[in-house]
């Protein structure tokens, strides 16, 4: 499957979606392909859990690299 920029995705990738329940975009990583969509587990809003939930693959950008890294190493990844 590819992302919204057309590239590859793959198992354990992390990726950058929507959120479910607001606006903002979350860092998730993909657990699982289906035949048309992707589940990405990311952090839930409760200290410590994680939730999951499926998008289409083009609507997720993967992210890898600096970006990444910076972005786990950041305060921003804490909500």
């Amino acid at each position: 499957m590819k992302d919204f920029l057309n590239r590859e995705v793959a198992l354990d990738d992390y990726v950058i979606f929507k959120s479910p329940y607001s606006a903002s975009l979350k860092l998730g990583k993909i657990i699982k392909f289906t035949p048309q969509y992707i589940r990405v587990e990311y952090p839930s809003w409760r200290e410590g859990e994680m939730t999951s939930t499926t998008r289409r693959s083009t609507e997720c950008v993967k992210v890898e690299g600096p970006d990444l890294t910076f972005f786990l190493l950041s305060k921003q990844n804490l909500s």
